[in-house]
Protein backbone atom coordinates (compact mmCIF):
# COMPACT_ATOMS: atom_id res chain seq x y z
CA UNK A 1 0.00 0.00 0.00
CA UNK A 2 0.98 3.37 -0.93
CA UNK A 3 1.86 5.64 1.81
CA UNK A 4 0.18 8.96 -0.23
CA UNK A 5 -3.40 7.19 -0.02
CA UNK A 6 -5.39 7.35 -3.39
CA UNK A 7 -1.97 6.07 -5.51
CA UNK A 8 -0.47 2.67 -6.18
CA UNK A 9 2.90 3.91 -6.21
CA UNK A 10 4.43 6.71 -4.31
CA UNK A 11 7.66 7.06 -6.85
CA UNK A 12 7.53 6.56 -10.45
CA UNK A 13 11.66 6.29 -11.77
CA UNK A 14 12.01 7.11 -14.98
CA UNK A 15 15.16 6.66 -16.75
CA UNK A 16 16.75 5.25 -20.08
CA UNK A 17 17.39 2.25 -21.15
CA UNK A 18 20.22 3.10 -23.01
CA UNK A 19 22.01 4.86 -19.48
CA UNK A 20 24.43 2.68 -17.09
CA UNK A 21 22.02 0.11 -15.30
CA UNK A 22 24.15 -1.22 -12.60
CA UNK A 23 24.47 2.56 -11.50
CA UNK A 24 20.87 3.28 -11.51
CA UNK A 25 20.64 -0.19 -9.96
CA UNK A 26 22.50 0.45 -6.91
CA UNK A 27 21.07 4.42 -6.99
CA UNK A 28 17.42 2.47 -5.99
CA UNK A 29 19.06 0.29 -3.80
CA UNK A 30 20.45 3.50 -1.56
CA UNK A 31 17.50 5.30 -2.39
CA UNK A 32 14.16 2.93 -1.36
CA UNK A 33 15.91 2.24 2.83
CA UNK A 34 16.55 5.87 2.97
CA UNK A 35 12.83 6.62 2.34
CA UNK A 36 11.62 4.03 4.89
CA UNK A 37 13.81 5.29 7.41
CA UNK A 38 12.43 8.58 7.09
CA UNK A 39 9.02 7.73 6.46
CA UNK A 40 8.53 5.05 8.86
CA UNK A 41 6.98 2.55 6.27
CA UNK A 42 8.35 1.34 2.87
CA UNK A 43 7.79 3.42 -0.10
CA UNK A 44 5.90 2.05 -3.19
CA UNK A 45 8.69 2.73 -5.71
CA UNK A 46 8.14 1.94 -9.21
CA UNK A 47 10.94 1.17 -11.94
CA UNK A 48 10.69 -1.43 -14.83
CA UNK A 49 12.77 -3.65 -15.87
CA UNK A 50 13.76 -5.65 -18.35
CA UNK A 51 11.13 -8.48 -17.83
CA UNK A 52 8.36 -6.07 -18.32
CA UNK A 53 9.75 -4.10 -21.46
CA UNK A 54 9.56 -7.57 -22.76
CA UNK A 55 6.05 -8.49 -21.38
CA UNK A 56 2.89 -8.05 -23.79
CA UNK A 57 1.12 -5.22 -21.59
CA UNK A 58 5.10 -2.98 -21.53
CA UNK A 59 2.87 -0.52 -23.69
CA UNK A 60 0.08 -0.17 -21.34
CA UNK A 61 1.48 -0.85 -18.22
CA UNK A 62 4.09 1.99 -17.72
CA UNK A 63 1.79 4.91 -18.41
CA UNK A 64 -0.66 3.50 -16.17
CA UNK A 65 2.30 3.58 -13.52
CA UNK A 66 3.40 6.89 -14.34
CA UNK A 67 -0.41 7.95 -13.43
CA UNK A 68 -0.75 5.97 -10.42
CA UNK A 69 1.78 7.57 -8.84
CA UNK A 70 2.43 10.23 -6.33
CA UNK A 71 5.68 11.86 -7.28
CA UNK A 72 7.32 11.34 -10.66
CA UNK A 73 11.60 11.16 -10.38
CA UNK A 74 13.14 12.00 -13.96
CA UNK A 75 16.70 10.81 -14.11
CA UNK A 76 17.63 12.74 -17.51
CA UNK A 77 20.93 12.41 -19.69
CA UNK A 78 21.58 12.32 -23.80
CA UNK A 79 20.05 8.93 -23.51
CA UNK A 80 16.53 9.93 -22.33
CA UNK A 81 15.88 12.92 -24.36
CA UNK A 82 16.44 11.34 -27.53
CA UNK A 83 14.09 8.82 -26.50
CA UNK A 84 10.84 9.19 -27.82
CA UNK A 85 9.28 6.63 -25.20
CA UNK A 86 10.70 8.50 -22.19
CA UNK A 87 9.78 11.68 -23.60
CA UNK A 88 6.37 11.02 -24.62
CA UNK A 89 4.63 8.02 -22.37
CA UNK A 90 6.31 8.42 -19.26
CA UNK A 91 7.32 12.35 -18.96
CA UNK A 92 4.43 13.92 -20.39
CA UNK A 93 2.19 11.51 -18.98
CA UNK A 94 2.89 12.61 -15.84
CA UNK A 95 2.79 16.41 -16.89
CA UNK A 96 -0.42 15.83 -18.06
CA UNK A 97 -1.96 14.77 -14.71
CA UNK A 98 -0.96 18.30 -13.19
CA UNK A 99 -4.59 19.78 -12.91
CA UNK A 100 -5.77 16.90 -11.59
CA UNK A 101 -3.06 16.71 -9.09
CA UNK A 102 -3.52 20.80 -8.39
CA UNK A 103 -7.14 20.03 -8.12
CA UNK A 104 -6.94 17.31 -5.06
CA UNK A 105 -4.07 19.18 -3.48
CA UNK A 106 -5.41 22.53 -3.15
CA UNK A 107 -3.86 24.00 -0.31
CA UNK A 108 -1.99 27.00 -1.07
CA UNK A 109 1.84 24.99 -0.44
CA UNK A 110 1.20 23.16 -3.36
CA UNK A 111 0.02 26.52 -5.63
CA UNK A 112 3.69 25.83 -7.71
CA UNK A 113 4.31 22.30 -7.29
CA UNK A 114 4.72 19.99 -10.25
CA UNK A 115 5.20 16.82 -7.61
CA UNK A 116 8.02 15.80 -10.10
CA UNK A 117 12.03 15.39 -9.71
CA UNK A 118 14.91 16.34 -12.04
CA UNK A 119 17.96 14.42 -11.55
CA UNK A 120 20.32 14.68 -14.09
CA UNK A 121 22.78 11.74 -14.66
CA UNK A 122 24.60 12.37 -17.37
CA UNK A 123 25.80 16.05 -18.42
CA UNK A 124 23.45 16.89 -21.48
CA UNK A 125 24.38 19.66 -23.85
CA UNK A 126 22.53 23.17 -23.70
CA UNK A 127 21.06 21.95 -20.36
CA UNK A 128 18.27 20.33 -23.15
CA UNK A 129 16.42 18.45 -20.03
CA UNK A 130 14.94 21.75 -18.92
CA UNK A 131 12.11 21.65 -21.11
CA UNK A 132 10.99 18.36 -19.39
CA UNK A 133 8.75 20.23 -16.11
CA UNK A 134 9.72 23.68 -16.73
CA UNK A 135 10.35 25.68 -13.62
CA UNK A 136 12.02 22.53 -11.54
CA UNK A 137 15.43 23.01 -10.05
CA UNK A 138 18.18 20.15 -10.89
CA UNK A 139 19.56 17.73 -8.13
CA UNK A 140 22.27 16.61 -9.98
CA UNK A 141 24.00 13.47 -9.45
CA UNK A 142 26.92 14.60 -12.57
CA UNK A 143 28.78 17.57 -13.47
CA UNK A 144 30.35 19.10 -16.53
CA UNK A 145 32.41 15.72 -16.91
CA UNK A 146 30.62 12.70 -15.71
CA UNK A 147 28.18 10.68 -13.49
CA UNK A 148 29.05 11.10 -9.59
CA UNK A 149 30.35 7.52 -8.40
CA UNK A 150 28.02 6.04 -5.91
CA UNK A 151 28.88 6.76 -1.90
CA UNK A 152 31.24 9.52 -3.62
CA UNK A 153 31.05 12.86 -1.17
CA UNK A 154 28.83 14.81 -4.19
CA UNK A 155 26.74 11.86 -4.59
CA UNK A 156 26.11 11.71 -1.01
CA UNK A 157 25.42 15.89 -0.73
CA UNK A 158 22.93 14.94 -3.54
CA UNK A 159 21.50 12.16 -2.65
CA UNK A 160 20.69 13.45 1.02
CA UNK A 161 18.98 16.80 -0.39
CA UNK A 162 17.08 14.85 -2.89
CA UNK A 163 15.73 12.22 -0.22
CA UNK A 164 14.93 15.18 2.18
CA UNK A 165 12.80 16.74 -0.68
CA UNK A 166 11.14 13.65 -1.74
CA UNK A 167 9.89 12.86 2.15
CA UNK A 168 8.83 16.34 2.73
CA UNK A 169 6.19 16.35 -0.61
CA UNK A 170 5.29 12.91 0.13
CA UNK A 171 4.41 13.72 3.92
CA UNK A 172 2.62 16.65 2.69
CA UNK A 173 0.53 14.93 0.66
CA UNK A 174 -0.35 12.60 2.71
CA UNK A 175 -1.08 14.80 5.73
CA UNK A 176 -3.36 16.70 3.07
CA UNK A 177 -5.57 14.20 3.02
CA UNK A 178 -8.81 13.83 4.89
CA UNK A 179 -8.37 10.75 7.74
CA UNK A 180 -10.54 8.67 8.88
CA UNK A 181 -9.39 6.91 12.32
CA UNK A 182 -9.91 3.16 12.47
CA UNK A 183 -9.77 1.24 15.56
CA UNK A 184 -7.85 -0.88 16.66
CA UNK A 185 -5.10 -0.75 13.79
CA UNK A 186 -3.68 -4.16 15.00
CA UNK A 187 -7.27 -5.99 14.93
CA UNK A 188 -7.95 -9.69 16.29
CA UNK A 189 -8.67 -12.51 13.81
CA UNK A 190 -12.97 -12.22 13.91
CA UNK A 191 -12.41 -8.29 12.68
CA UNK A 192 -9.67 -8.71 10.63
CA UNK A 193 -11.09 -9.20 7.39
CA UNK A 194 -13.49 -6.16 8.06
CA UNK A 195 -10.95 -4.11 9.31
CA UNK A 196 -8.29 -5.00 6.10
CA UNK A 197 -10.99 -4.52 3.38
CA UNK A 198 -12.32 -0.84 4.67
CA UNK A 199 -8.45 0.18 4.81
CA UNK A 200 -8.20 -0.64 1.54
CA UNK A 201 -11.06 0.87 0.37
CA UNK A 202 -10.54 4.32 2.24
CA UNK A 203 -6.58 4.60 1.00
CA UNK A 204 -8.48 3.59 -2.20
CA UNK A 205 -10.71 6.63 -2.26
CA UNK A 206 -7.72 9.16 -1.40
CA UNK A 207 -8.58 8.87 2.55
CA UNK A 208 -5.61 8.46 4.98
CA UNK A 209 -5.42 6.31 7.05
CA UNK A 210 -4.83 6.28 11.16
CA UNK A 211 -3.70 5.68 13.51
CA UNK A 212 -0.11 5.09 11.84
CA UNK A 213 1.64 5.09 14.70
CA UNK A 214 1.65 3.86 18.19
CA UNK A 215 1.58 7.33 20.66
CA UNK A 216 -1.15 9.90 21.11
CA UNK A 217 -3.76 8.02 19.74
CA UNK A 218 -6.26 10.27 21.21
CA UNK A 219 -4.79 13.18 19.32
CA UNK A 220 -4.59 11.45 16.22
CA UNK A 221 -8.57 10.66 17.00
CA UNK A 222 -9.12 14.28 17.77
CA UNK A 223 -7.37 14.92 14.36
CA UNK A 224 -9.17 12.50 11.76
CA UNK A 225 -12.43 13.90 10.31
CA UNK A 226 -14.31 10.76 11.44
CA UNK A 227 -13.67 7.25 13.42
CA UNK A 228 -15.01 4.10 13.39
CA UNK A 229 -14.62 1.24 15.69
CA UNK A 230 -14.46 -2.24 15.25
CA UNK A 231 -15.51 -3.94 17.93
CA UNK A 232 -14.67 -7.69 17.85
CA UNK A 233 -14.94 -10.12 20.68
CA UNK A 234 -12.24 -9.37 22.85
CA UNK A 235 -12.53 -6.30 25.13
CA UNK A 236 -9.48 -3.12 24.98
CA UNK A 237 -9.34 -0.90 27.55
CA UNK A 238 -8.02 1.53 25.22
CA UNK A 239 -11.40 1.20 22.64
CA UNK A 240 -13.27 1.87 25.98
CA UNK A 241 -11.60 5.05 26.55
CA UNK A 242 -11.33 5.94 22.70
CA UNK A 243 -15.43 5.79 22.31
CA UNK A 244 -15.38 8.19 25.47
CA UNK A 245 -13.27 11.24 23.21
CA UNK A 246 -15.18 10.09 20.48
CA UNK A 247 -18.93 10.40 22.07
CA UNK A 248 -18.13 13.87 23.30
CA UNK A 249 -16.48 15.73 19.45
CA UNK A 250 -17.51 17.26 17.14
CA UNK A 251 -16.82 14.73 14.15
CA UNK A 252 -18.72 11.97 13.46
CA UNK A 253 -17.76 8.24 14.54
CA UNK A 254 -19.06 4.61 13.68
CA UNK A 255 -19.29 1.41 15.49
CA UNK A 256 -19.91 -1.95 13.98
CA UNK A 257 -20.58 -4.63 16.06
CA UNK A 258 -19.03 -7.71 14.77
CA UNK A 259 -21.18 -10.90 14.92
CA UNK A 260 -18.08 -12.42 17.36
CA UNK A 261 -19.15 -10.33 19.96
CA UNK A 262 -22.83 -11.84 20.06
CA UNK A 263 -21.66 -15.26 19.98
CA UNK A 264 -18.21 -15.45 21.80
CA UNK A 265 -18.34 -12.01 24.05
CA UNK A 266 -16.79 -12.36 28.09
CA UNK A 267 -19.09 -9.69 29.63
CA UNK A 268 -16.90 -6.86 29.98
CA UNK A 269 -16.67 -6.93 26.07
CA UNK A 270 -20.34 -7.39 25.95
CA UNK A 271 -21.21 -4.55 28.21
CA UNK A 272 -19.23 -2.48 26.47
CA UNK A 273 -20.55 -3.08 23.23
CA UNK A 274 -24.02 -2.53 24.45
CA UNK A 275 -23.09 0.75 26.52
CA UNK A 276 -21.75 1.53 22.60
CA UNK A 277 -24.90 0.82 21.01
CA UNK A 278 -26.90 2.63 24.01
CA UNK A 279 -24.81 5.68 23.78
CA UNK A 280 -26.53 8.56 23.16
CA UNK A 281 -24.35 10.76 21.75
CA UNK A 282 -25.76 12.89 18.11
CA UNK A 283 -22.77 12.06 16.44
CA UNK A 284 -22.68 8.57 16.52
CA UNK A 285 -23.57 5.85 14.04
CA UNK A 286 -24.46 2.61 15.19
CA UNK A 287 -24.24 -0.90 12.75
CA UNK A 288 -25.67 -3.86 13.86
CA UNK A 289 -23.52 -6.93 13.74
CA UNK A 290 -26.17 -8.34 10.84
CA UNK A 291 -24.12 -5.69 8.61
CA UNK A 292 -22.01 -7.56 6.68
CA UNK A 293 -18.10 -6.06 6.16
CA UNK A 294 -19.28 -5.35 2.84
CA UNK A 295 -22.12 -3.25 3.96
CA UNK A 296 -20.03 -1.69 6.34
CA UNK A 297 -17.45 -0.17 3.57
CA UNK A 298 -20.82 1.37 2.04
CA UNK A 299 -21.93 2.86 4.81
CA UNK A 300 -18.91 4.51 5.96
CA UNK A 301 -18.36 5.82 2.87
CA UNK A 302 -21.48 7.55 2.39
CA UNK A 303 -21.30 9.00 6.05
CA UNK A 304 -17.82 10.99 3.94
CA UNK A 305 -19.66 14.00 3.15
CA UNK A 306 -17.80 15.51 0.39
CA UNK A 307 -16.84 19.41 0.74
CA UNK A 308 -18.05 21.38 -1.58
CA UNK A 309 -14.74 23.20 -2.44
CA UNK A 310 -14.75 25.14 -5.24
CA UNK A 311 -13.42 23.06 -8.73
CA UNK A 312 -10.00 24.90 -10.22
CA UNK A 313 -10.34 26.79 -13.11
CA UNK A 314 -10.74 25.22 -16.63
CA UNK A 315 -8.50 27.73 -18.43
CA UNK A 316 -11.43 28.29 -20.72
CA UNK A 317 -12.57 24.94 -21.44
CA UNK A 318 -16.09 23.61 -20.73
CA UNK A 319 -15.45 21.13 -17.94
CA UNK A 320 -16.99 17.35 -18.32
CA UNK A 321 -16.95 14.84 -15.15
CA UNK A 322 -16.01 10.96 -16.63
CA UNK A 323 -17.39 8.79 -13.80
CA UNK A 324 -15.98 5.23 -14.18
CA UNK A 325 -15.07 2.29 -12.05
CA UNK A 326 -11.79 3.52 -11.07
CA UNK A 327 -11.15 -0.38 -9.71
CA UNK A 328 -11.61 -1.55 -13.14
CA UNK A 329 -8.11 -1.54 -15.31
CA UNK A 330 -10.16 -1.93 -18.51
CA UNK A 331 -12.56 0.98 -17.37
CA UNK A 332 -9.71 3.12 -16.49
CA UNK A 333 -8.44 2.57 -19.82
CA UNK A 334 -11.49 3.28 -21.75
CA UNK A 335 -11.61 6.67 -19.72
CA UNK A 336 -7.73 7.64 -20.56
CA UNK A 337 -9.10 7.17 -24.69
CA UNK A 338 -12.11 9.35 -24.13
CA UNK A 339 -10.13 11.97 -22.48
CA UNK A 340 -6.81 11.62 -24.84
CA UNK A 341 -9.37 12.15 -27.73
CA UNK A 342 -10.35 15.13 -26.53
CA UNK A 343 -8.34 16.90 -24.57
CA UNK A 344 -7.34 20.26 -26.78
CA UNK A 345 -11.87 21.00 -26.34
CA UNK A 346 -12.71 19.84 -22.77
CA UNK A 347 -11.35 19.92 -19.40
CA UNK A 348 -11.59 16.72 -17.71
CA UNK A 349 -12.69 15.62 -13.94
CA UNK A 350 -12.75 12.24 -12.84
CA UNK A 351 -13.01 10.47 -9.20
CA UNK A 352 -9.71 10.64 -7.87
CA UNK A 353 -10.53 12.13 -5.23
CA UNK A 354 -14.12 11.43 -2.96
CA UNK A 355 -14.34 14.36 -1.53
CA UNK A 356 -15.30 16.34 -4.72
CA UNK A 357 -17.39 13.56 -6.48
CA UNK A 358 -20.94 15.80 -5.62
CA UNK A 359 -19.86 19.19 -6.33
CA UNK A 360 -18.12 17.74 -9.81
CA UNK A 361 -21.33 15.97 -10.76
CA UNK A 362 -23.14 19.33 -10.07
CA UNK A 363 -21.40 21.83 -11.37
CA UNK A 364 -19.99 20.19 -14.75
CA UNK A 365 -20.92 21.46 -17.95
CA UNK A 366 -21.21 17.54 -18.73
CA UNK A 367 -21.30 14.18 -17.05
CA UNK A 368 -20.39 10.93 -18.67
CA UNK A 369 -20.57 7.84 -17.37
CA UNK A 370 -18.56 4.90 -18.78
CA UNK A 371 -19.42 1.23 -17.73
CA UNK A 372 -17.10 -1.15 -19.96
CA UNK A 373 -16.24 -4.60 -17.72
CA UNK A 374 -17.69 -3.24 -14.32
CA UNK A 375 -20.97 -5.29 -12.83
CA UNK A 376 -24.39 -3.73 -14.02
CA UNK A 377 -24.70 -3.19 -10.20
CA UNK A 378 -22.01 -0.60 -10.45
CA UNK A 379 -23.59 0.67 -13.74
CA UNK A 380 -27.16 0.94 -12.29
CA UNK A 381 -25.99 2.80 -9.00
CA UNK A 382 -23.94 5.77 -10.81
CA UNK A 383 -26.16 6.25 -13.12
CA UNK A 384 -29.27 6.73 -10.73
CA UNK A 385 -26.82 9.48 -8.20
CA UNK A 386 -25.84 11.22 -12.04
CA UNK A 387 -29.46 11.46 -12.99
CA UNK A 388 -30.41 12.45 -9.30
CA UNK A 389 -27.50 15.09 -8.93
CA UNK A 390 -26.27 16.62 -12.41
CA UNK A 391 -29.38 16.98 -14.43
CA UNK A 392 -28.26 20.07 -16.47
CA UNK A 393 -29.90 20.28 -19.92
CA UNK A 394 -27.99 17.81 -22.36
CA UNK A 395 -25.43 17.24 -20.17
CA UNK A 396 -25.63 13.77 -19.37
CA UNK A 397 -24.42 10.72 -21.10
CA UNK A 398 -23.71 6.95 -20.79
CA UNK A 399 -20.86 4.92 -23.30
CA UNK A 400 -20.69 1.19 -23.33
CA UNK A 401 -17.67 -0.16 -24.11
CA UNK A 402 -18.59 -3.70 -25.86
CA UNK A 403 -21.96 -4.26 -24.44
CA UNK A 404 -22.41 -7.93 -23.95
CA UNK A 405 -26.00 -9.73 -24.46
CA UNK A 406 -26.61 -9.25 -21.13
CA UNK A 407 -26.34 -5.43 -20.60
CA UNK A 408 -28.33 -4.37 -23.72
CA UNK A 409 -31.58 -4.31 -22.21
CA UNK A 410 -30.29 -2.38 -19.53
CA UNK A 411 -29.19 -0.20 -22.38
CA UNK A 412 -32.26 -0.15 -24.22
CA UNK A 413 -34.36 0.54 -21.10
CA UNK A 414 -32.12 3.71 -20.31
CA UNK A 415 -32.83 4.95 -23.77
CA UNK A 416 -36.72 4.30 -23.59
CA UNK A 417 -36.64 5.98 -19.81
CA UNK A 418 -34.15 8.49 -20.46
CA UNK A 419 -34.26 10.37 -23.46
CA UNK A 420 -32.71 13.33 -22.49
CA UNK A 421 -29.52 11.11 -21.45
CA UNK A 422 -26.80 10.63 -24.47
CA UNK A 423 -26.44 6.66 -24.81
CA UNK A 424 -23.46 5.50 -27.22
CA UNK A 425 -21.87 2.19 -27.51
CA UNK A 426 -18.71 1.16 -28.52
CA UNK A 427 -17.42 -1.97 -30.21
CA UNK A 428 -14.43 -2.90 -31.31
CA UNK A 429 -11.56 -0.34 -31.54
CA UNK A 430 -12.89 3.19 -30.03
CA UNK A 431 -14.04 5.80 -32.47
CA UNK A 432 -14.35 8.92 -31.28
CA UNK A 433 -16.59 9.89 -33.50
CA UNK A 434 -19.40 8.19 -31.54
CA UNK A 435 -19.38 10.56 -28.90
CA UNK A 436 -19.48 13.78 -30.49
CA UNK A 437 -23.32 13.82 -30.09
CA UNK A 438 -22.35 13.88 -26.66
CA UNK A 439 -19.41 16.79 -26.54
CA UNK A 440 -20.15 18.84 -29.60
CA UNK A 441 -23.14 20.88 -27.99
CA UNK A 442 -21.14 21.28 -24.62
CA UNK A 443 -18.12 22.65 -26.41
CA UNK A 444 -20.38 25.00 -28.62
CA UNK A 445 -22.10 26.23 -25.37
CA UNK A 446 -18.63 27.28 -24.30
CA UNK A 447 -17.68 29.72 -27.85
CA UNK A 448 -18.26 33.20 -27.56
CA UNK A 449 -21.72 34.77 -28.85
CA UNK A 450 -21.46 36.68 -32.01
Amino acid sequence: MAYVPGYRHDLFVSYAHGDDREWISLFVARLQPALKQRLGVPAEVWIDDDSLRASRDFSGEIPDGVRSSAVFLLLASPTYIRSRYCVEEESRTFAATLPERLARFSAEGFARERFAFRCPIVPTDNNEHWSLFPGLTDIAFCDDSDTFAIGSAPFETSFRRLVGEIVGLLSRMRNHSTSVFLYPSTPSEDIAPAHAALAAELSAHSYRVLPDRQVNLAGQLRDASMAVFLLGAKYDEAADNLVDIASTGETPWVAWCAPSVEEHAGPEQAGFSLHVEQLDSPRKTWLQAGITAAKLKEEVLALLRPDQRALPEAQGKPRVYLVYNARDRADVKNAGLIMHHFRKEVHFDYPDDPAQHTVRLTRSDGVLLIWGSAEEEWCSREFSEMVQTSRRAGTQGLCVFDPQEAKRATVRAIRDGFRDVFVGEQYGRFDPAHLLPFFTPIVRRQEPQP
